[in-house]
Formats: C-alpha cells, sequence, structure tokens
C-alpha cells in the first residue's frame, strides 16, 4: 500500500474535505496535525495539491437527486455492426442531450444517461435500445477499507454474511429551478471546488447572487461526491456490474469496505457497481462467492473502456 503514514494523511485529507468541500487551507490543516502556523499551511496545500494531482482523490462534484418532474434515464445501447463502433462513440460523446456516456466492452457497447425521454428513433438506425430505465440518486461510497488492498477487501467481502433489504427508489416532489439554477449546476458540477468568480465570468449574475443561489437554491435539491483511490484512479481495474439482488442496501455497505469509492447506480429493477480492483481473478472470487449464498442472483460484468 506504499508509505501508510502518508496514506493516511490523504485519507484524514480526504475525508475532511467531505465535510467542507468549498475549503479554505486553514479549514482543513487540523486533519493533519502539523505544527507551526506558515509552514503547517504550506505543507498542507502541499498535500492537497498531490491529493489531487496524483488521483488519489478527484475533485467533488454536485449530483443533482432525482425528482418528479426531473430525473434521470439510462440507455444500454447495442451497435448493430462493429465497423460502425467509431462513428457511433463519436456522435454519443458529442451529443449534447446525454448527460453521461459510458463506453463498454461486453453485452452492451454503450451505457448513456439522459434527462430527455429519447426514442429508438433517436439514435438511429446503427445503434439498438436494448434496455432503458429510470436511474435513481446514484451512491458514491466512502471507503472504509483505505488501508488494506483490494485483495485483501474482496476476500473480507466474500465472507460476509448480509441480509435482506432493497435500497429506496424515491422521487422527490418538484424541483423548483429557473434555467439559471441549472447553469449554475451545470458549470459547478464536475468540480465544485471551482472558484465563484468563474461562474461570475459564465453568467450575467453578481458574485452576491450567484452564492445566494448556491446556498438557498442548488445545496438543498444535490448531493456531494467525493472519491478516494489509495494508489491513484488510472491505477485500477474497473468493473460495471449489472445485476438483481433482494440484499442491495448490505451488497452497498459490502463493497464500501473496499479500499476505493464505488459507484452505485439503483436502476428500476437492478442495481449496477462500477467497482475499481486490482485483479480480475479476486473480484470474480468475490461475485461467486456472493452468488453461491445467493446474494446475487444473476449478473452481467462489463468492463469501462471510455467515459464522459
Amino acid at each position: 500500500m506504499g508509505n501508510l503514514k502518508n496514506l493516511e494523511k490523504y485519507y484524514s485529507l480526504y475525508d475532511k474535505i467531505q465535510e467542507i468541500p468549498r475549503f479554505a487551507i486553514k479549514q482543513v490543516s487540523p486533519a493533519l496535525s502539523i505544527g507551526g502556523r506558515g509552514q503547517k499551511y504550506d505543507t498542507v496545500r502541499k498535500y492537497v495539491n498531490q491529493l489531487y494531482t496524483k488521483k488519489i482523490s478527484l475533485r467533488p462534484n454536485l449530483v443533482l437527486r432525482t425528482f418528479e418532474n426531473c430525473f434521470w434515464r439510462a440507455y444500454f445501447l447495442k451497435v448493430r455492426s462493429t465497423k460502425n463502433i467509431s462513428s457511433a462513440f463519436v456522435s454519443l460523446t458529442q451529443n449534447p442531450k446525454l448527460s453521461y456516456v459510458l463506453f463498454l466492452s461486453g453485452e452492451y457497447d454503450f451505457f448513456v444517461t439522459s434527462k430527455q425521454d429519447l426514442s429508438q428513433k433517436y439514435f438511429g438506425k446503427d445503434i439498438k435500445v436494448k434496455k432503458k430505465c429510470i436511474s435513481y440518486t446514484p451512491i458514491y461510497t466512502i471507503p472504509r477499507g483505505w488501508n488494506c488492498t483490494t485483495k485483501d477487501a474482496l476476500l473480507k467481502i466474500a465472507e460476509m454474511t448480509l441480509s435482506k433489504g432493497k435500497l429506496e427508489r424515491k422521487m422527490e416532489d418538484w424541483l423548483p429551478w429557473d434555467e439559471i439554477h441549472f447553469k449554475i449546476y451545470e458549470i459547478l458540477k464536475n468540480n465544485f471546488q471551482l472558484p465563484l468568480s468563474r461562474v461570475v465570468e459564465k453568467t450575467s449574475l453578481t458574485y452576491n447572487t450567484i452564492k445566494k443561489y448556491l446556498n438557498e437554491m442548488i445545496l438543498p435539491y444535490c448531493n456531494i461526491s467525493h472519491y478516494f483511490f489509495p494508489k491513484g484512479y488510472d491505477h485500477y481495474q474497473q468493473s460495471f456490474i449489472i445485476t438483481h439482488s433482494e440484499y442491495e442496501k448490505e451488497l452497498v455497505d459490502a463493497f464500501s469496505r473496499m479500499p476505493c469509492t464505488t459507484y452505485v447506480y439503483p436502476l428500476e429493477e437492478e442495481i449496477v457497481f462500477n467497482l475499481f480492483h486490482e485483479s480480475i481473478n479476486d473480484l470474480m472470487y468475490a461475485i461467486r462467492k456472493l452468488e453461491e449464498k445467493g446474494y446475487i442472483e444473476k449478473y452481467l460484468l462489463q468492463v469501462p473502456l471510455y467515459w464522459e
């Protein structure tokens, strides 16, 4: 796991930033317990910079929750002919109606989401919509196994005993946003630490108005996701697992014991886990054990190739 003492510092910083995502250095410095005021802040700033440049963490994201008048639909797509994969990739990644595009290797070629109800006709004759469903508010776990290897974490998960319990699929009543609220959200959603002065540049609003809208109209309707990858995001393999289970709640809890953040997408009837690991053999061992115990009824494993 590398230098465990340094890793503990990175995790303490990540944990503190989880509480204060738009932080000042002096607000997160207690997480490192470093003495000497001037030197302390310089050292904390260095660790924060390394946390993100090494991709041990990614910038916090704004995640809009699911509402009756504003929710995401998920589409599992298959390109009809392999010779059209590259053109489909370009058209989907440049499509303004799609909020997320994941290029996959496996049964499906793409997993995409959109706030709009898109028909088969919209995707054209070269792309087939294999499955369409509501995608509820995603979950991004806070990894409790940050000081373990992925192998050890998966071995522990394989031996766990789980209780039945489905995740709640909840649509909140109404999202009272106007166009300007969506615009501010779109600017900040992929980096919630972006200075508000940048938002001022991209809107016709004053700093104080943006701050008011953010605190009173945007944050109450969003979750904030933050991520942790002990060896750096690019070090890990990823597996995209679509499954049926009566044990969803405790599966989420089990995968929160991994060293890395797990992405969880609750769909109408299924649940998707995007897992970060270091060995497909270790992952498949854990999945097989969970399947043998009946915690996973059936599953489809795909490999993410590109996401945007």
